[in-house]
């Protein structure tokens, strides 16, 4: 009777932690598929001139005005972010060992 609970128990355990994976991986492909606008975007923000310059010149990057850069950068880069913080939260473990292995000096 005992070793039947066991089972469940690592049952249960073990659909937690796929669960977990899943959504580890489910967040790092939208912060992968973010990534791509809010680099481009910021790059031709990064060249884009000020902002009434802009809109004498009819200025474009790559035939993005500089009003639809910035909507490009500001939506997925809040998204962005958040699922930064999620990401770190979930893996925060991780990184606390790493911060651990790389401050501990080996002699």
């Amino acid at each position: 009777m005992e070793n039947t609970k066991t089972i469940i128990v690592k049952t249960r355990n073990f659909n937690y932690n796929l669960f977990l994976i899943k959504v580890k991986g489910i967040i790092s492909s939208l912060m992968f598929m973010l990534f791509v606008p809010v680099m481009f975007s910021g790059i031709g923000l990064y060249f884009a001139p000020s902002g009434r310059e802009a809109r004498l010149t009819n200025w474009t990057f790559l035939g993005f005005s500089k009003e639809q850069l910035e909507v490009m950068h500001d939506i997925p880069g809040l998204i962005f972010a958040a699922l930064t913080i999620i990401h770190i939260l979930l893996n925060f473990k991780i990184y606390v060992n790493e911060i651990k292995c790389l401050v501990s000096i080996k002699r």
